[in-house]
């Protein structure tokens, strides 16, 4: 689904790559990290494994940021940056609605995703201009399916912050060229659509990607074509269900079954496990070494950030009716004194934060074996197979939460209720809270603190999108852009 040039018309291959000066001072070292056109059609099999990592590395980066943002929209999180304030106005007082606000500038990574978007388009560009030769088809097609995962993933986590306003999805040979706005469902069909063009190519392209093609670390298990299409199928479960809970275009209305039984489909093609690991999965990975990315949700790395101040209410007890959920006492920890925010912070005092990402190299996850079983419980419940759905919210409850098992759904809220708290408790500050009660109605329920909080549905497109189609008119001048 990601559109190419035709060949012969290859560009930089990373947006922010810089230009390598040819020298003949034998001591001057290219940048292998920012190859150029130049290099590129030099030496492509040497280049292409480099702007595949590059665009793995450009998920890594944008995700944190993104986890961090919707982390604060979702009452999870408060970040309590003493020097700057905006970390919390900018999302949750009335200034969020400002498109030059924090929450609007970086809120889950706007210019970040299509930084991957850009890359993966380029990449492909790349491969496809190579010499004939060089590369098979199959390892094309493998290239294709990957990067095309990756381009889908970056869209979703624009159209998950942009909600109702949408998003441009084309992209042009020429970067300058504007792509027109469409509609939250033309990008979720964008998205599925792409997902599953990759899924086909990765499962038609045999056992491996082009020689030299390493995968990170977090992406063990899922190396090969065949492996990472599991990958593929795990995300568009996610989004099938995410289309199905809102009742976008091609689904039927809110919660039909039309979108839940594809997500079973692509389930069943997923790495889902009942009785597996339920950290099995993908995670972008972290460093302190040299020249490598930090993890910026580590308490070592910041200690800005804290939990909700609200983070033990309403947690289930285990069967003794006192221990709580396993869940919160394995994420949270209870601070020895309440975390006062500065005062040019306008937030409440918590006495919670989270020992998750207790370091800089923890990983954080894409998408995990556990959210898979609950995504699972919610499409069987809403296709009718309510025993089904019970056995996986069970499933849950027992062995991660060390709850016990519960009888028979008595509602649709009944089950809602369920599946929610299992999700905040499961995937606390993993990306997911805001969207979950947006996508089942139900952001009134999250808390205010302060006078002058809001909570919103979906964050504003950024004023520098906004500046560069000030003069355009239609789908091609941002919603909302004034």
């Amino acid at each position: 689904m990601i559109r190419k040039l035709k060949p012969g018309l290859v560009m930089i291959a990373l947006t922010a790559a810089t230009t390598v000066v040819a020298c003949s001072d034998r001591l001057t070292v290219p940048n292998f990290q920012s190859p150029t056109t130049a290099q590129i059609v030099a030496d492509p099999a040497t280049a292409i494994p480099l702007l595949v990592t590059g665009v793995l590395r450009d998920d890594r980066g944008a995700l944190t940021g993104y986890v961090r943002d919707v982390g604060i929209l979702g009452r999870e999180i408060y970040n309590y940056t003493p020097t700057e304030g905006r970390n919390t106005s900018g999302y949750l007082t009335a200034d969020v609605n400002n498109q030059a606000s924090f929450g609007a500038t970086s809120g889950g990574g706007w210019a970040s995703q299509f930084f991957t978007i850009r890359d993966a388009f380029n990449t492909l560009n790349a491969i496809d201009s190579a010499p004939a030769g060089i590369f098979t088809d199959a390892q094309k097609t493998g290239v294709h399916g990957v990067m095309e995962t990756q381009s889908a993933l970056a869209f979703l986590y624009i159209i998950n912050t942009r909600d109702s306003l949408g998003a441009p999805v084309d992209v042009y040979s020429d970067p300058t060229k504007l792509a027109p706005f469409v509609t939250r469902d033309s990008v979720f069909s964008y998205i599925t659509g792409t997902l599953n063009k990759a899924y086909t190519e990765l499962t038609s392209t045999g056992a491996a990607l082009p020689s030299g093609v390493a995968m990170p670390s977090g992406y063990t298990g899922f190396t090969t074509p065949a492996n990472y299409a599991k990958f593929n199928r795990a995300i568009a479960a996610r989004v099938y269900a995410y289309r199905a809970s809102l009742g976008t275009s091609g689904c039927g209305p809110a919660r039909s079954a039309a979108c839940y039984n594809l997500a079973l489909t692509a389930l069943g093609q997923s790495f889902i496990d009942p009785a597996g690991s339920l950290s099995l999965g993908v995670n972008d990975v972290y460093s302190s070494a040299a020249n490598d990315v930090t993890n910026g949700l580590a308490n070592q790395a910041t200690t800005a950030i804290v939990a909700h101040a609200k983070s033990d209410s309403g947690i289930m007890t285990k069967a003794d009716g006192v221990t709580l959920d396993d869940r919160f006492t394995r994420r949270l920890t209870k601070l020895s004194s309440p975390k006062q925010p500065p005062t040019s912070v306008v937030a409440a005092p918590t006495t919670w934060d989270y020992s998750i990402y207790a370091t800089r190299a923890d990983p954080v996850p894409v998408i995990r074996n556990e959210e898979l079983i609950l995504l699972r419980a919610e499409a069987k419940y809403f296709t009718g197979d309510q025993v089904g759905a019970l056995a996986d919210i069970n499933t849950i409850r027992t062995r991660s939460g060390g709850l016990v098992a519960r009888g028979a759904f008595t509602s649709d809220a009944d089950f809602l209720d369920e599946l929610l708290y299992n999700r905040r408790l499961s995937l606390g500050f993993e990306g997911h809270r805001w969207v979950d009660m947006r996508r089942f109605g139900r952001l009134n329920l999250l808390t205010i603190d302060k006078p002058g909080h809001i909570v919103v549905s979906r964050l504003p497109i950024p004023q520098n999108e906004c500046l560069s189609r000030a003069n355009q008119s239609g789908n091609l001048k941002g919603p909302g852009c004034t």
